[in-house]
C-alpha cells in the first residue's frame, strides 16, 4: 500500500510538469502531453496500453529511486525536482545566448 501511494504521490508531482514544461524553443509554456503520449505509445498505435503506462513509469520510478531499494525518499524526489531545475536553467542561458547571436548584426564600414 504504501508503494502505491508513493507512486501516485510522485506522478501527482510529476506529470504536471511534464504537461506544463517549456517548449522545444523555450517560449512560454506548452501542453507536452503530445509528446508524454507519444513517449508512452511504443507501438505507435495511436493508444497507450495499460502495459506500456506501466513500463514508462515503472522506468520512471527507476530513475528516482537512486539507491536502488525499492522506494523512493523525500530526498532523492527533492534531488530529482533540484536536477530539472538546473537542467531549465542551462537551457534558458543557452536559448538566450543563441537569442543574442541571433539578434546581433554587422554594421557595414
Amino acid at each position: 500500500m504504501k508503494k502505491i501511494l508513493t507512486i501516485l504521490s510522485v506522478l501527482t508531482l510529476v506529470i504536471p510538469m511534464f504537461l506544463f514544461a517549456q517548449n522545444k524553443d523555450g517560449k512560454g509554456k506548452k501542453l507536452m502531453a503530445d509528446d508524454h503520449f507519444k513517449k508512452m505509445d511504443t507501438d505507435n498505435d495511436k493508444k497507450v496500453s495499460k502495459e506500456e503506462w506501466q513500463k514508462f513509469h515503472d522506468g520512471f520510478f527507476l530513475e528516482l529511486d537512486k539507491d536502488g531499494d525499492g522506494s523512493i525518499s523525500f530526498n532523492e524526489l527533492k534531488g530529482k525536482q533540484m536536477e530539472n531545475r538546473e537542467k531549465m536553467k542551462e537551457k534558458a542561458k543557452e536559448n538566450q545566448k543563441q537569442g543574442k547571436k541571433k539578434n546581433q548584426t554587422t554594421i557595414p564600414e
